[in-house]
């Protein structure tokens, strides 16, 4: 089974400096994932050719499969890409959780949790070319990233979903949660069950408060984390906690310059 939670070796010898050809290069190649990532936004996956991006870039075609042999692997770095983003963004938000938690007491240690569920609810607002083309390419039946450039981009969804399923571990230990059920079980449902919530927005027009993404996520959040045996005391806690957050910032953190992958 993939590890969620696997991450790189921090003893591991830092990368080297690039130098100036370098940092060109890899400045042209989040240009074109920026150009790709917006088209799909704008036009869908199908938009999508090598063709189209040189054009929007005003670079030859020629170019473009010099960082992308294929569409398949065109396609696949954007999904890299734009999980990336939103781990990145998970994982600041996940920081100020720890930072606002420290020296609390044990009524809070859902906090990190709730602070994950909801951002996965409201990251499309800070994040929204982003989370379209995780929805899209979750839903894509034509299989557009083929299974031998999958390589690319399972790093970065293990990376996104790794977060919560360190917090759900960390909540069983300290008895927040029941530990009957392991945590990347409990990951894949989290993330399953808020990706449907989220996919509401499709159909809200229809009936604003029935539909709502958000108000449906949250009730479903908080009916998973009931399920496996969170208290309502401490949930209602968690909560206040993000809410203290979220009135000073997004939940879904806006990325630094200079930290974006």
């Amino acid at each position: 089974m993939v590890q969620l939670s696997a991450v790189p070796d921090p003893h591991a010898t830092p990368a080297a400096p690039v130098g100036a050809r370098e940092r060109n290069r890899l400045a042209r190649h989040r240009a074109y994932l920026r150009a790709a990532l917006s088209l799909v936004f704008a036009e869908g996956l199908d938009a999508l050719t090598m063709q189209r991006l040189a054009q929007e870039v005003g670079a030859a075609v020629g170019s473009v499969y010099t960082y992308f042999p294929s569409k398949g692997a065109l396609v696949a770095e954007v999904q890299r890409e734009a999980i990336e983003r939103l781990a990145t963004s998970a994982a600041l938000l996940g920081a100020d959780v720890d930072r606002a938690l420290d020296g609390a007491d044990d009524a809070a240690l859902l906090a990190p949790v709730v602070a994950f569920g909801r951002f996965w609810l409201t990251a499309a607002q800070v994040y929204p070319e982003e989370m379209q083309l995780l929805l899209l390419l979750l839903s894509d039946v034509t299989e557009s990233v083929p299974p031998e450039e999958a390589g690319r981009v399972v790093p970065a969804a293990m990376r996104l979903l790794g977060l919560a399923e360190a917090r759900l571990a960390a909540a069983a230990r300290t008895g927040a949660l029941d530990g009957t059920q392991p945590a990347d079980r409990r990951t894949i449902a989290l993330a399953a069950a808020l990706t449907g919530c989220v996919q509401l927005r499709v159909v809200q027009r229809w009936d604003d408060e029935l539909l709502d993404p958000t108000a449906t996520g949250r009730h479903v959040l908080d009916a998973l984390l009931r399920g496996w045996g969170a208290a309502a005391g401490p949930l209602a806690t968690a909560h206040e906690v993000v809410d203290d957050l979220e009135a000073t910032a997004p939940l879904a953190r806006p990325i630094p310059e200079g930290t974006e992958s």
